[in-house]
């Protein structure tokens, strides 16, 4: 239990000295359009990432993200995405307190990358 403190103290110092654990849209575009080695987790309902999605986007709806967590790599940044941004930060800071390099899409899909007009994939990703 000793460890999971350490991990949760070690992220709230990281907000106490200014990480705020968020990507805005047109960083992430930037980052895409190098080829950064990113991972994207879209935790959006199944219809609305079928609709349409960031490209190289994996869907896994927010509640089941810890049955997820095996398959999440340790190895790069994720990047996560809902509809507003308020649920991403959610499942980032449970990311981050288990060792994840992970933050969230600033403004989610619909108020950041949708509203900056970036492009969109659809279907299963």
């Amino acid at each position: 239990m000793g460890e999971v403190r350490e991990l949760v103290d070690r992220y709230f110092e990281d907000l106490n000295n200014g990480c705020n654990n968020l990507i805005s849209c047109e960083d992430l575009y930037k980052s895409i359009g190098r080829g950064d080695d990113l991972y994207i987790l879209d935790i959006r309902k199944e219809e609305d990432f079928e609709k349409e999605h960031i490209d190289g986007g994996e869907n896994v709806f927010w509640p089941y993200v810890g049955d997820f967590l095996d398959h999440l790599p340790k190895d790069k940044k994720i990047i996560v995405v809902c509809y507003s941004g308020q649920s991403a930060g959610q499942v980032v800071s449970l990311l981050r307190i288990l060792g994840y390099d992970a933050c969230s899409l600033k403004g989610g899909m619909n108020n950041g990358w949708k509203k900056g007009d970036l492009p969109l994939s659809s279907g299963c990703g």
